[in-house]
């Protein structure tokens, strides 16, 4: 249907223009159920957007999906996969040093699996996407990371939107499932939606929004969280496991978690944990009494924790120091602050414990004490 709009008449006399706006009758529009790479987690024929920190295996995760994809291979919470070619614009990592080889410890079909030589940016490029799903009747194209090859301001919505549009229509048309992997900001106090570098247009163009990040009781595990699903319910968490043989990374998935995104995102940084660790070492240690300053960094430096952590724990506990005497055969001893004052010499027991008791430092007496 054509709806011919009549423009007012110019005051200058010029002949009336018509314009033509196309318009769809809903009635005319045939339902189709939702069909999906992997169920509940990445749509077929949208954009799904995988978001985490450097060093958090994002790539290895997507190479994983990719070894799944090329030979039909359930996925790992072990729904039916989708056997089917896929594509890679890829620009962070080697192909001949790091992708070839993790996919093939991933099991993968390398003959179905297609990698975009040159560099291809968005939007500019979006005719060689077009045809180069057309020739493969790809089921996936993975763009890691997506930053890489946006030719236009990652922060300029409008123009993030006149990119991912056009490549939303082409995923919709061939029925591939695109997957986007980007990179947190270093901004914390925001929704984990909104964590991701770039315009909010992003994750707006996507029907799905995926993150990865560092497990908080176990460093070496990752965990794999959905933050936005437009076309079916949120699925559950789930743990993996990055391996290293020889080289080369793989995932071992290790079944559902009951973490979440933003328990990912509010998760003390490496060096809060750290500061907890020494507050946590220097209240065990003082928990009895006073003790001598050197004892104290001597076993800081034998558990491995820093002297310059270990003074910040000092700091923030508010550890008071005090000294036995001053000149020779004088040192300084450290005590909590809710500790009574006391004459060092005569209460100061002769060790001091850590860790449950089964850590003891013996305090080094004078004769003269």
């Amino acid at each position: 249907m054509q709806l011919a709009m009549k423009p007012p008449a110019k005051s200058n006399g010029t002949a009336d223009r018509r314009s033509c706006i196309d318009l769809l009758a809903l009635s005319d529009v045939e339902p189709r159920d939702v069909e999906w790479l992997w169920t509940n987690r990445i749509p077929l024929g949208e954009l799904t957007i995988l978001d985490g920190d450097p060093s958090v295996n994002k790539s290895s995760f997507t190479l994983d999906l990719a070894a799944r994809v090329s030979t039909g291979n359930d996925m790992p919470d072990g729904t039916p996969g989708v056997k089917g070619r896929v594509l890679a614009l890829l620009g962070e990592d080697s192909l001949e040093k790091t992708i070839v080889q993790r996919l093939a410890a991933a099991g993968a079909d390398l003959n179905r699996i297609k990698a975009f030589k040159g560099s291809v940016l968005l939007p500019d490029g979006l005719s060689e996407i077009k045809a180069a799903i057309a020739k493969t009747q790809a089921k996936l194209l993975l763009i890691d990371p997506l930053m890489a090859f946006l030719g236009c301001d990652a922060n300029g919505d409008q123009k993030v939107r006149s990119a991912l549009t056009p490549l939303k229509e082409i995923a919709h048309t061939a029925n591939c499932a695109v997957v986007m992997v980007r990179h947190l900001t270093k901004r914390g106090g925001k929704h984990s939606l909104y964590r991701g570098s770039g315009s909010i247009g992003i994750v707006a163009a996507t029907r799905s929004a995926l993150l990865i990040g560092k497990s908080p009781d176990e460093p070496n595990y990752r965990v794999l969280c959905q933050t936005k699903s437009n076309l079916g319910p949120l699925a559950p968490s789930l743990l993996f496991e990055p391996v290293d043989s020889d080289g080369t990374v793989t995932i071992e998935w290790r079944g559902e978690c009951e973490y979440t995104a933003d328990h990912l995102l509010s998760a003390p940084s490496k060096s809060e944990g750290k500061l907890a660790e020494a507050m946590s070492f220097l209240a065990s240690l003082l928990e009895n009494g006073p003790v001598q300053q050197g004892a104290i960094k001597a076993k800081a430096i034998e558990v491995g924790i820093a002297l310059r952590t270990l003074d910040r724990a000092k700091e923030v506990l508010e550890v008071v120091s005090e000294r036995t005497r001053f000149g020779p055969g004088g040192y300084w001893m450290w005590k909590l602050p809710e500790q009574e004052d006391a004459a060092l010499s005569a209460t100061q027991p002769d060790v001091a414990h850590y860790g449950n008791g089964e850590e003891t430092i013996r305090l080094v007496r004078r004769p003269d004490d």
